[in-house]
Parts: C-alpha cells; sequence; structure tokens
C-alpha cells in the first residue's frame, strides 16, 4: 500500500517491524490513524541495510514529511537506541494494533520467521474495555515458524511460495514433531523415502506447527475464542490457519484474519505513538535517520562482535593440512571388452543420500556412486545400477555381481527390493570399512546427512557405539541448509570457512537455537563467511557436548578416525582437529565407507557360507519396478497403524510404519491364511519373554479383595500416568474393597496425548508428564464421579541405602500442577482428589490414609486398615510374580548361554506410547527383556561404592540392576531416560561408570520423548546387539572386579593447614560468608571470583550437557580457577554445596569429581558442609555447629545489605556511591564474622548500615517493582542469568529479590513442619533439631531486625511461617521440591504489596521448576490477572538478544500501563 502524491509537509506516525527475517514499515496519520503507506520485505540478515532501505521508501513516497519513529521487533532495539527513536517490544505492539481493530477477541496466535508469540485478552468486568492478561512467546526454538516451514519446504524441494498450496492437497496426516527443523526432518525424510505424497507431508507439517504453538506457548493457559491468526506464515498459507481452526474447534466466525495481518505489529509501534510514547520524541526528516544510518562509527558500533580463532595460522599450515587429507585420485575401472568382471555390491541406503560400491575379488574398488535421494532412493539407485551396465554392455564385457550386501537406513528395503544376499547394521559396516583402511583405528567418528556416529574400537573390535538421538543437529543437512540459506554451494563451504578472517562464535546450539545466534552475528556484521566458519565448529562442538559427551579426549585412544559425507568438507575436518588439538586421520573414501563396508561383510559372510545367490542380478535391474500403497491401514488392533507397503516385481513385500510385527503382515483379518500368519506370529512373538508385557499385564489386572462393608456408588478415575505404573495393584484394590467402582483411563495413544496438549504447563518437561492431561480428559470422557492422583512426596527405602526416600519431584507433583492449572473440578466439575501424604514409613502412610478417608467419606479407620492390608497383599502379589519371572528368565539364559537385556526404566516408562514399543525391537531378535523391578537381588545389592548419594528408588534399582549386569555373563544392559530428565543425566553416567569399572561391559542409553523414532531406534538396538555378540565372542568369560572407593582422594586433617579451598558462587556475598565460617575453622577457603564465559565454557565441556546449568557453571568456576594458573605449585581442594534431597545439588560433588578427574585435576580434593559425610570426601573436615550457626545468623544480614542496595541504587545521587558502601559493607561483616564469630558479625553488620545509611538518594519518583524469583543460583549468580537485575534496572525497574536465608531454612522448615502437622514417625534427635533450626533462624531474624531498622527503608522481612501461609492453596509449605513454596510464597507476598511484574528464572529442564515454577504461573495469574509472569529458561547457550526480547516484552508492558505497580 503506498501514496505516492504527497509534496506539501506532512506529519506521520511510522512504525518499522526489524523482524528476524522481514522488515515492514507501516506510516499512519497522526490522528485518524489510517494507514498511509506499508511495504514488506526479507532482509536477509542485512537489518540496517533494510531499514536504511524502509525510510528511503518511505522518503520517496513522501519526501517532505516529518516523522516520529517507534522501531519494533527482534532485530529492533539495538537500532532504536542507535537512532535515538522509540523502541516498543512486538507482543506489546502487536497487542496495541490488535485492541484498536477489534472490538472483541479472545486470543492472538502471530507465527514470524523465527518467533512465536501468543497474547491473550480479557474484558475488564468493572469497565469492560478489553485489556491484555497475559502474553507469551517462544524461547529460544524456532519451531513452528516460517524457518520451520522454509526448512520443511527445502526437505520437500517446494518453494516455499507453494507449500500452502501442497498442504491444502492434502488429505491423511503423518506424526511429525513440530518442536524444530530438525526433529521434522528425522521425521520427514523416512517417510518421503517410502513414497509418502509431498502435499500429505506438507499438511502433517502444518499440523505440527499447530501441536508446537498450542502446547508450547499456550503452556496451560486457556485458549479462549475468537483468535486472531497473524504473521507472514499466517497469511501466506491460508491452510494452516484452517489447521489451527481444525485442531482449536473454531467456526469461520471465530477465525479472525486481519485484512494486513503481515503490518500488524508495524501498525502497532505506530500507534503507540500516539499512546505509551505521546510527546516521548520529536519529529524529524526521514533523511535524519537516513544520515544517522550512513554514520560509519554507528556502523561499527551496531556491528561489534568477537571472533573465533582462525582455521589456520599461516599458509604454511593450511598447505600442510591439505598435504596431510589428500584425498586418493579414484578413476572407475575400464573393462575390458570380453571380459567377465566378477565384483561384490554393497549399497549404504542413507537418510539423505544413496551410495554404492563395486569391489572385487581382491576388494579393490571397481566403481562408486554417491547421490541425493531425492525422495525416491530405490529409483536413484537403479538408474545409477543402469547406468553402470550400460558401461560394461558397450565395453563388450559382463558384470558379474557375486553377492550383493545393503545397509543405512533403508538396509532392510534395499535388502527385500534387489533380495540381496546380506544386510548389515549401518554402524558395523562403517567399523568394517575403516578397520580395511586404518589399521588400529581406536575410534571412529561417522557424521552424515542426518546421523552420526561414535565407534569405539580395541584390536578391531567395537566395544561401544553411541548414535545421535532423534535430533540430526550438527550433522550434513544441518551445514547444508545454512549454507543454502547463505547462498554459498555446498562445494564452497570449506573455502568460504577458510577465507574467513573474523569467524562468528555460535556456540554448540541446535539447528533452530542457532538461528538466533546467526541473526544475531549477522546484525553484527558478520559476512557470511564468518557465519560458515563458526557453523563448521559448532557441529564438532556439539559432537562433542551433545551427542558423545565426552571431556576427556584421551577417552577417543590414539588414532581417530574420520568419516560420512560432512568429513568430505575440509572445515569441519580442521575444526575437529582444532577441538581436540591433535591431528586426525580421515578416510580415504569419507562418502561411500558405509557401502565400502557392506561390500566387505557381504564378500566375508559369502566366502566363508556359500549361500545361494539371491541377488536380481545386474542384468535384470532393467526390469526392476515396485509400487507404494501410502496410509494403508493396519487392521489387526486398535492403534491402526498407517503403514506403507511397497511392492516389488521380485515377488517380496516390505512395510513400514507399523509399531509391531502383526503390520507385516497383508491381508483381510477374516482370511484363514491371514489369521494364520497372525497366530504364527503371536506365538513367534511369546516364545521370548518380554518381561514389560507381563508387567502390564500385572499392573491391570484385578486382585483378590474381602468383601465391603458397604457398596458405595462412587466410580473413582485412576488414570494410567506416572506412580500408577508401580502402584496400580494397591490403589485398585484399596478402592474395591471399601466398596467403590474402579475406571482406569485407556492405554495411551497419540490421541489420548494431543488431546490434553494444550493444557501442558510446560513444553520442555517430559513426556510421562505431558501425557496426564489427555489421561485425565480419557476419565472425564468415561463418566467417572471423581478422579483421584495423590501427591506422595516420599516413600519408605526398599533397598541398602536409607536415604532412598524421595520421590521423582515430577512425580509427586503433577498432582499440584494439574490442580493449579488443569483442575477437572473447575473444567468438567469432576472433584479431583489429590492429598498431600509423606509416606516415609508404613506407619506414617497408615496414620494419613486412614485420616484422609475419615475426613473426606467418612470412612472408619478400622474398615480403611482392612483395605490397606488387601492393597497391600496385591501389591506384594504384583512384585512376587515379576520376581518369580525375572528369575525364570535369569535361568533359562544361564542354562543355554545366551543374554537377557534388563531394560531400565522409572516404572511408568512401561508405557508402550513411552517407550515406542522398544522391548518389542529386542524380543524379535530373540532376546528376552527384564524389568529394573523383576530381579529380586537388586535390592540387596551393596550401593555404598556408587558416587551418588542415593535419594530415590526408581534410581536404586537402575543402578542396582547395572552393578548385577555388569557381574553376570549372561546380563546386558540398557537404559531409558526421557527428553527434559536432568536427573536420568547423572544417573546414565554413574551407570556408565559403574559398569567399566566392574567388568567393562557398556550399556546403551536411550534417550526417548514424544516424537516417533522407530527407524533411529532399530539402529541403535542392532548396533548394540552386535556390538553384544562381538564382546562375547572376543572375551566369552568376564574379568570381573571390584568396586574401588568412587572418591579416593582425601580431603584430610593436615589439609586444614595445606591446602588452599576454593569455594565457587552461589551469590557472591553468600560465598563470601560461607568462606569466612569455614575460615572460622582454620580452613583455608578462598571466594571465586563471579565466573562467565570461560566458566560456562568449561562447565559445559565438562558436564553432561543433560546436567542443569548451575551446576555447569559452579563446576567451571572452579576448573576456571584451576586453569588460570593462579594456583600452580599450590595444594588446592574444591568447597563445595551438599544437601540430601531431590535437587540436583545432591550430586554436585559426584559430578565434579568426574570432571576434576576428566580435566587432568585427580589429586584435587573435593570438601563440602555434609556433616555426614556418607562417602568420606572430607575425613578432616566437619562443619561444625558453630559454623551453621554463624552461617544462619549471616543468612539474613546479606540478605538486609542486597535488599537495601536494591532499593538504593535506582535512585542514588552519585552513580556508583550504592555499590561502593555495599562492599564495604560486606568487607566489614566478612571480617566480623571470621575473626569473632556472631558479635564480629553484629558490629560489622552496624557499621554496613551505617554505611548504606550515608548513602544520599531521592526515591520522590518511585519506580515499578520486578520480583525475580526462581531457582536461587540463576536468581543470585549475575554470571549465570547475564545480569538480569543490573539490566532491569537500567530500563527502569526496581529490583526485588527472593531471600537466600529463606532457601536455606526451607530445608528445615518443611521437615519440622512435616513432623508436627503429621505427626511423622521421626527419631527424637531429629525432631528436636529441625525444631532448633527454625529457632535458630528466629533469633537470626530479630538480630538482623534490631539493627537495621536504623535504615528507613528497611522492612522487616516476611518469615517462613508467615510467607508460606498465603501460598497453601497452591503449594502447601510441606511440599518440597527445587525451591517449593518459595515461589508462590514470595510471589503472592509481593502481589498483595502491590508488586505486578514477576520473571522466575528456571535452568533448562530443572525437573522441580516445571512444577513449582511454570506449573503454578495459571492459578497465580487468576488471582492477580492485572500482573505479568515470565518463566526464563536457561542452558549454558541461552543468548542474550533471545532472554533480551522477552524482558523487553515485561518492561514494555509496565510502560504501556498494562502493568501497573500500586506502589
Amino acid at each position: 500500500m503506498t501514496n505516492s502524491n504527497n509534496t506539501k509537509d506532512t506529519q506521520l506516525f511510522v512504525g518499522i517491524d526489524v523482524g528476524s527475517t522481514t522488515t515492514k514499515i507501516v506510516a499512519i496519520d497522526p490522528e485518524k490513524h489510517e494507514i498511509l503507506l506499508s511495504n514488506y520485505k526479507r532482509h536477509n540478515a542485512a537489518q540496517a541495510q533494510s531499514l536504511q532501505n524502509a525510510l528511503t521508501f518511505l522518503e520517496s513516497n513522501f519526501p517532505n514529511a516529518r516523522i516520529r519513529l517507534a522501531l519494533t521487533g527482534s532485530g529492533a532495539k539495538h537500532l532504536a537506541e542507535a537512532l535515538g527513536c522509540c523502541y516498543i517490544q512486538e507482543v506489546v505492539a502487536n497487542s496495541i494494533a490488535l485492541q484498536k481493530e477489534y472490538a472483541d477477541v479472545g486470543t492472538a496466535i502471530e507465527l514470524g520467521g523465527q518467533d512465536a508469540k501468543m497474547i491473550f485478552f480479557r474484558r475488564d468486568p468493572a469497565t469492560q474495555t478489553l485489556n491484555v492478561a497475559d502474553m507469551r512467546m517462544n524461547g529460544s526454538c524456532a519451531g513452528g515458524t516460517g524457518a520451520f516451514i522454509d526448512e520443511i519446504a527445502s526437505i520437500l524441494k517446494v518453494p516455499v511460495e507453494e507449500f500452502n498450496e501442497l498442504a491444502s492437497q492434502g488429505s491423511c496426516i503423518y506424526d511429525i514433531s513440530g518442536r524444530c527443523g530438525v526433529y521434522a526432518k528425522t521425521d520427514i525424510q523416512p517417510l518421503l523415502n517410502q513414497g509418502i505424497s509431498r502435499q500429505d507431508l506438507a499438511l502433517s507439517s502444518f499440523h505440527a506447527i499447530a501441536k508446537q504453538t498450542i502446547g508450547g506457548l499456550a503452556q496451560g493457559l486457556d485458549i479462549q475464542k475468537p483468535v486472531v491468526f497473524e504473521g507472514g506464515p499466517l497469511t501466506f498459507n491460508p491452510t494452516l490457519v484452517n489447521v489451527f481452526a481444525e485442531r482449536l474447534g473454531l467456526t469461520p466466525e471465530e477465525t479472525l484474519r486481519p485484512s494486513h495481518p503481515e503490518i500488524m505489529i508495524a501498525y502497532g509501534a505506530a500507534l503507540s505513538l500516539d499512546g505509551m510514547f505521546a510527546g516521548n520524541s520529536s519529529w524529524y526528516a526521514p533523511k535524519h535517520y537516513l544520515e544517522l544510518l550512513d554514520n560509519p562509527k554507528l556502523r561499527a558500533h551496531l556491528q561489534a562482535s568477537a571472533d573465533g580463532p582462525r582455521f589456520f595460522e599461516s599458509e604454511e599450515e593450511h598447505r600442510a593440512f591439505n598435504e596431510r587429507h589428500q584425498l586418493p585420485e579414484f578413476t572407475p575401472y575400464v573393462p575390458k571388452k570380453g571380459e567377465t568382471v566378477h565384483a561384490y555390491l554393497g549399497i549404504d541406503s542413507g537418510s539423505t543420500t544413496t551410495k554404492f560400491v563395486l569391489m572385487d575379488e581382491d576388494e579393490n574398488i571397481l566403481d562408486s556412486f554417491y547421490a541425493p535421494n531425492e525422495g525416491d532412493p530405490l529409483t536413484i539407485a537403479k538408474t545409477a545400477l543402469l547406468t553402470i551396465h550400460d558401461r560394461y554392455e558397450k565395453s563388450g564385457a559382463c558384470l558379474d555381481i557375486i553377492a550383493a550386501g545393503t545397509t543405512g537406513y533403508g538396509e532392510l528395503l534395499f535388502s527385500k527390493a534387489f533380495s540381496t544376499e546380506c544386510h548389515v547394521v549401518e554402524t558395523v559396516a562403517h567399523a568394517r570399512a575403516a578397520d580395511k583402511y586404518i589399521k588400529d583405528a581406536t575410534f571412529i567418528l561417522d557424521i552424515g546427512g542426518q546421523d552420526m556416529k561414535a565407534i569405539w574400537i580395541d584390536n578391531g573390535i567395537i566395544t561401544n557405539i553411541v548414535v545421535n538421538e532423534a535430533c540430526s543437529s550438527g550433522c550434513g543437512s544441518f551445514l547444508e541448509n545454512f549454507a543454502s540459506s547463505l547462498h554459498i554451494p555446498v562445494e564452497e563451504i570449506a573455502d568460504a570457512a577458510f577465507s574467513s578472517d573474523h569467524p562468528a562464535s555460535l556456540g554448540s546450539r541446535c539447528t533452530v537455537f542457532m538461528n538466533s545466534s546467526i541473526v544475531t552475528e549477522q546484525r553484527n556484521g558478520k559476512q557470511s563467511a564468518d557465519i560458515m566458519a563458526g557453523l563448521c565448529r559448532s557441529i564438532i562442538e556439539n559432537v562433542f557436548t551433545k551427542v558423545i559427551r565426552i571431556s576427556n579426549l584421551d577417552s577417543l585412544g590414539d588414532k581417530i578416525v574420520v568419516q560420512g559425507g560432512t568429513f568430505r568438507n575440509d572445515a569441519v575436518l580442521r575444526a575437529l582437529e582444532q577441538y581436540t588439538g591433535r591431528e586426525v586421520i580421515r578416510a580415504p573414501y569419507p562418502g561411500i565407507m558405509g557401502a565400502i563396508g557392506a561390500a566387505l561383510i557381504t564378500k566375508e559372510r559369502f566366502e566363508q557360507n556359500h549361500p545361494a545367490k539371491t541377488f536380481i542380478g545386474i542384468d535384470s535391474v532393467a526390469d526392476f519396478s515396485y509400487t507404494q500403497e501410502a496410509n494403508a491401514p493396519c487392521p489387526f488392533c486398535a492403534n491402526h497403524c498407517k503403514r506403507t507397503i511397497v511392492r516389488f516385481s521380485n515377488g517380496n513385500s516390505w512395510v513400514t510404519n507399523n509399531r509391531c510385527e502383526r503390520g507385516e503382515i497383508l491381508g483381510d483379518p477374516k482370511d484363514a491364511s491371514v489369521r494364520q500368519q497372525l497366530a504364527d506370529a503371536k506365538k513367534s512373538r511369546e516364545q521370548t519373554p518380554n518381561l514389560f508385557k507381563l508387567r502390564q499385564e500385572l499392573l491391570f489386572k484385578d486382585y483378590p479383595y474381602p468383601k465391603a462393608a458397604k457398596e458405595r456408588d462412587i466410580t473413582i478415575g485412576l488414570p494410567r500416568v506416572l506412580s500408577y505404573w508401580e502402584t496400580m495393584p494397591f490403589w485398585t484394590t484399596f478402592w474395591r474393597a471399601l466398596g467403590f467402582k474402579i475406571q482406569l483411563s485407556d492405554l495411551s495413544t497419540r490421541k489420548i496425548y494431543e488431546d490434553g496438549l494444550s493444557a501442558v504447563t510446560s513444553d520442555t518437561v517430559c513426556f510421562p508428564a505431558k501425557l496426564v492431561h489427555g489421561h485425565l480428559r480419557n476419565l472425564v470422557k468415561k463418566g467417572v464421579d471423581r478422579i483421584f492422583m495423590p501427591s506422595i512426596t516420599t516413600v519408605t527405602s526398599e533397598n541398602t541405602e536409607s536415604t532412598s526416600e524421595s520421590m521423582c519431584a515430577i512425580v509427586k507433583g503433577y498432582p499440584i500442577v494439574i490442580r493449579n492449572s488443569d483442575n477437572p473440578e473447575k473444567r468438567w466439575h469432576i472433584p479431583f482428589d489429590a492429598p498431600l501424604f509423606h509416606w516415609y514409613r508404613s506407619e506414617d502412610r497408615n496414620c494419613q490414609l486412614t485420616g484422609y478417608m475419615e475426613k473426606t467419606f467418612g470412612i472408619s479407620p478400622a474398615e480403611t486398615m482392612q483395605a490397606i492390608a488387601a492393597a497391600d497383599d496385591a501389591e506384594k502379589q504384583f512384585h512376587d510374580e515379576m520376581h518369580r519371572a525375572g528369575k525364570a528368565v535369569l535361568d533359562e539364559v544361564t542354562a543355554n548361554g545366551s543374554y537377557a537385556v534388563v531394560l531400565a526404566s522409572r516404572p511408568y516408562q512401561n508405557d508402550a506410547l513411552v517407550n515406542h514399543d522398544l522391548p518389542e525391537m529386542f524380543t524379535s531378535l530373540g532376546i528376552p527383556v527384564l524389568t529394573a523391578d523383576s530381579l529380586e537381588e537388586a535390592d540387596h545389592v551393596d550401593l555404598s561404592m556408587s558416587r551418588l548419594d542415593i535419594v530415590n528408588n526408581y534410581h536404586a534399582r537402575m543402578l542396582s540392576t547395572a552393578i548385577l549386569a555388569a557381574r553376570n555373563p549372561h546380563l546386558e544392559y540398557v537404559q531409558i531416560v526421557s527428553f527434559g530428565c536432568g536427573h536420568d543425566a547423572y544417573l546414565s553416567d554413574e551407570i556408565i561408570r559403574l559398569m567399566k569399572e566392574i567388568s567393562g561391559k557398556t550399556p546403551l542409553v536411550l534417550k526417548l520423548d514424544e516424537s516417533d523414532i522407530q527407524g533411529p531406534l532399530r539402529i541403535r538396538v542392532r548396533s548394540f546387539t552386535e556390538t553384544v555378540s562381538m564382546n562375547h565372542a572376543v572375551h566369552p568369560k568376564l574379568d570381573i572386579h571390584p568396586l574401588e572407593d568412587p572418591y579416593p582422594v582425601k580431603f584430610a586433617k593436615e589439609d586444614r593447614r595445606k591446602k588452599i579451598v576454593l569455594v565457587p558462587n552461589t551469590s557472591h556475598a553468600f560465598c563470601r560468608i560461607m568462606s569466612a565460617a569455614m575460615r572460622g575453622q582454620h580452613i583455608q577457603a578462598e571466594p571465586l571470583e563471579i565466573g562467565r564465559e570461560e566458566a560456562i565454557l568449561l562447565g559445559k565441556q565438562y558436564v553432561h550437557n543433560d546436567i542443569c546449568f548451575p551446576c555447569q557453571i559452579v563446576i567451571g568456576e572452579a576448573l576456571a580457577a584451576l586453569k588460570s594458573g593462579k594456583y600452580d605449585g599450590k595444594e588446592v581442594a574444591i568447597g563445595m554445596g551438599k544437601y540430601i534431597g531431590d535437587c540436583r545439588l545432591t550430586h554436585y560433588s559426584a559430578l565434579l569429581r568426574k570432571a576434576l578427574d576428566d580435566a587432568g585435576f585427580h589429586d584435587v580434593p573435593i570438601l563440602t558442609n555434609d556433616d555426614v559425610d556418607y562417602h568420606n570426601m572430607h575425613p578432616g573436615f566437619r562443619m561444625s555447629l558453630g559454623s551453621a550457626i554463624r552461617l544462619a545468623f549471616a543468612l539474613p544480614v546479606i540478605d538486609v545489605l542486597e535488599e537495601l542496595l536494591r532499593k538504593i541504587r535506582p535512585y542514588e545521587k552519585v552513580a556508583g556511591s550504592a555499590n561502593r558502601a555495599f562492599e564495604e559493607g560486606m568487607d566489614a561483616v566478612v571480617e566480623g564474622l571470621e575473626l569473632h564469630g556472631i558479635s564480629g558479625l553484629k558490629k560489622g553488620f552496624k557499621k554496613a548500615i551505617d554505611l548504606m545509611n550515608q548513602v544520599k538518594y531521592d526515591r520522590t519518583n518511585r519506580r515499578p517493582r520486578v520480583l525475580i524469583v526462581g531457582e536461587y543460583l540463576l536468581n543470585f549468580h549475575p554470571g549465570a542469568n547475564h545480569d538480569i537485575e543490573d539490566y532491569l534496572e537500567h530500563n527502569g525497574f526496581e529490583i526485588i529479590e527472593a531471600h537466600m536465608t529463606d532457601v536455606i531454612q526451607k530445608s528445615y522448615f518443611y521437615l519440622d513442619a512435616q513432623i508436627k502437622e503429621y505427626k511423622l514417625k521421626k527419631p527424637l534427635d531429629k525432631k528436636i533439631w529441625f525444631s532448633t533450626v527454625d529457632k535458630v533462624f528466629d533469633m537470626a531474624h530479630n538480630m538482623t531486625d534490631a539493627i537495621a531498622k536504623k535504615h528507613p527503608l528497611y522492612t522487616p522481612a516476611c518469615r517462613m511461617p508467615d510467607l508460606v501461609k498465603a501460598s497453601d492453596p497452591i503449594i502447601h509449605h510441606t511440599f518440597d521440591a527445587g525451591e517449593g513454596v518459595l515461589i508462590p510464597g514470595e510471589i503472592l507476598h509481593h502481589a498483595k504489596d502491590g508488586c505486578r511484574s514477576f520473571v522466575i528464572l528456571q535452568p533448562f529442564g530443572c525437573l522441580p521448576n516445571h512444577v513449582v515454577g511454570r506449573g503454578i504461573s495459571k492459578r497465580l495469574k487468576e488471582m492477580y490477572p492485572d500482573a505479568q509472569i515470565l518463566p526464563l529458561d536457561y542452558d549454558p547457550d541461552v543468548s542474550f538478544a533471545n532472554i533480551e526480547n522477552r524482558l523487553q516484552m515485561l518492561i514494555m508492558n509496565a510502560k504501556s500501563g498494562n502493568i501497573k505497580d500500586k506502589n
């Protein structure tokens, strides 16, 4: 829309939206707000230039205009600051435009190039005006955005402009991950290779986007109708809008599409100049801004960015690299006339390419082929084979294929198609090929189009294989896609990277997370070559931090071999050498090694076994044909898998997309022969024991119970989720024995999952938790009267460790999430019974359960006890039968000399939808499957030699069975891990360590989520079983070693004087008082500086990537200090915080020990504040009672000083004076505490208060306040949280922080409250101790109050008992997980005081924060509808640009008046 007939002076409000991929401009009339000009263009990452172009376009249409300018969008803030114009965050701008355009709107969904947002509106009941209730935008992930569509379009080889038309023709929907383009690619590529239509895949991609947006952004908030759809992807893809409408149940009237949705945000920015920015900026001609943008200094300022190292320091180094890695020239063999050439054919059907080789009988390569699949690998292969056949025919020669073998993703497809003699799993094929050309290889890294394989080899035998999980980040397609977007041909990637003098530092992020980093770097002036150089390095960082997860590179051995198509790229090869610091060997034929391996293995097997020839023959290839039938529903069970059936001209057929072997049977179920095939398949299936299947049958069968005294006409609904996969026999029997009817939800299906997706409050919570919402809806449909889902925080230890009593934070906390965000009582008027229980002992259980039943249902304790007895019998019968079955399997494999697999998992991973039918993958290979709870002796395994403190029965089972498997030649071990489960990450590391130390066995660890990844899973399973077979053949007898002390280096008594103890930070103030308290015990404690980039880098390198960010930065700080050189030649130890519970803090010392060992600091001991010191790490130190009391008194002191600092600093008259007074005051406090204990602390605190009183300030014009809560290290550690306090303060807020005192006291307070309120059976000394601690903290507060009241800004702290009262209906004060009750307690306390802005900081994958952070946001919003609650996830790679954009949403809402602080 343009207007070029304006010659007189014109005043305009101009909004420009500089987005992640496009720039939009809107000019409006300042009075009527009519749009006079608009434009929309892609900027190809040249954001400053695109702004210049937009202003030039404006000037050409309105040459004499005077404008006021507002910028918005993800790339706009730094530009607005540089130009001195207004900046408005895009979600806020969008809300302004929508309020202007629509009288009635419930929700707005806006998709951009890499951003997705949702705005929730509410009508003010008093004024009836339409206000913004909440805003959400995606985090680092670009799943479900325009970039996602671009990526899928590139896979489907369709211009993005034609994608909508393609999708509109689709009819069948396949399950595709919408989390990101990389996962989607992993789903789509095999479907494409199977012949699924592009139309169906395009439509399925739209459904994936809708699922991702609804599930990822709504986070439990209800999407109210009508719904507005905006942004480029929704403008240009009306089919996508239709998909959203279908999934949300919208009528056409409830589906609102603005006339120009692509410019709504720019329009809102323009409107803001007459609202929140009225009078905030001057009128200028466009030329004013254009001249500023032309200023070289401004351009240089906009483009400040750090550089990574160059690939080569000199031409000589580059030349040496080229010579070292020169690939052999290959010329295909030219046959002679009349010659018969005998050859073996090896075919590697990869995810994105098809490769084959012809190999003669002397193992020389005669010919090879490498080409993209183009979605039709069979035809590609047929054409290539015919080309070779024709060449031989023209030469008058004959080509005789002795035998053929296949490998790769399409191994079985090609084997059936061409009737090959051999097929082999790809990992084994790659290892065999490497062994041919590089003898004594110790490690092979193979990176293909969408997969990577890491293979460890010892004397030619594979000892371990790691394959990437569902994510193909860091593979060839990752690089190719970015090269395409940067307009660099694939073959020129290395040259471009090597030409860069300023390589970008992009980190080890996955593809879509990388987008924001790339946009930032491009905005900072990085050129395409610089970005390409950074991407080549990122691939290698991804490999080591996200796939192999190796920090000690010595474990790779002396001879590292690389292969796979990606390593044809010299820049990736060089990046690997620079990362590892050593030269590596590139296989001579990197792209075709899989095919070479297939040919070699085929030759060996053919020569050894002399099987009959089956290959169709090169002469018959011309007649080869096939037909594909997509979306052929399997009729044999309720899943109705959408099979693809491929029938070949040789009479074979191949079936895929089926979840079980029944799907491979073709025909009518009524046909007798088909029924016989089914019966035979069932019989074959049942010949191999599958205890997962048995366990499910036993869990849900009916057990005997006594006749109830009274039949109650009430149906209790029990969802088949979480802890019920362990306790269902108990609960079904319990309720029936009391006369209630029982209704279970159905077994999990994709539909059940998707039905509840919109109610999921955290998109990163584990899949088993996400399923809960769908199961509740399933029970509602079944008409239950009540739903029962108790929150049981603790259970009796079932093993040798007394501390093994905590329940998983998600399991115990999810009933709380449901009650606060998805309550069946509120939604469907069905009571949701979620009592909170603490069952340390059976006596505690009996007391609490009888009390609950009497209070809720009026049932006498005697009757309840009778039901408990029957329920206990049922549960015991369940476990006894599992133990009997486990013993039978173990006896059988021992007798016949075979092996069984212990498939170790949490109980709820028994759900077939969660485990993706993994047990059947083993049983189909004839390998029996045991569960972790089927080996009775597991409960008696000594776990004292584990580095971990065992706090959870699930963990104990997995560790115990790992030890049993390591010691038993007839057991192998596989662990299932859920994506997002941070606890399983350290558990996996410990399982690997224990098994290696005992017998050298290597477990298989499989990470699963809701993505259907049957193909990659099968490859990993078969690779594992092949490795096991090889190891059994070479090492028929296990060499078993006893476990040694996991902490051999001790902090002894004499170390007190000798060793400097380095203390990492939570907050720096806390670190200082902790060090002072330790020095009071004659420990030479030294607080470390706040860690930043280097600490994060080292933490990421030496700590498992799935471990929480706080752990990584704390350990990174310690490693940075040790590597700094400052302590060279000195004896040092590391002081580490610890408590025993369900937080990963429990295991920081175990993770630190591993990191120290891997980094070469074997001799550095660890000491902790744990006075029990179960592992005897520090016999020379126990934190004394006196030190603990001194710390308790110091905690409120640092809280007060930090609170005063935050109240004064924004209003100080002399810049920096508040910080100086605070630091001087802290010096006095620390010195007094160290030298004179509590009396010295008091004296120092008085001096600190006097110093703070001397700071001059003016608080006349109060700022809006923002409360920062969440995981406590992220709250208080500026290096971890990207200096969020400074940022928010700089942007006009006054900061409130949670108190460190509460964080520490909470662990004692909740136990004291449990004992008193639940009348727990605890030893007397424990009861006295917990009660005393509370009194000590009270005394500390009293001392603090008496001194601090001398400052006029001091407000006495709200003490723990008072803080938790208001939040009890949300989270009860006796519930402990993460920060527990503190998050709602602090928010409600400050909301009552008028604060309306809240930020919850949480580490990515922090389980408790799924419950106590995101899980309660909806309930808090219901209580305070005008509050904005912003959860922010942090990980080592999170970009500040992304954090800043989301914080700006909060800042703008405060400025706009959407959030009004009532101070």
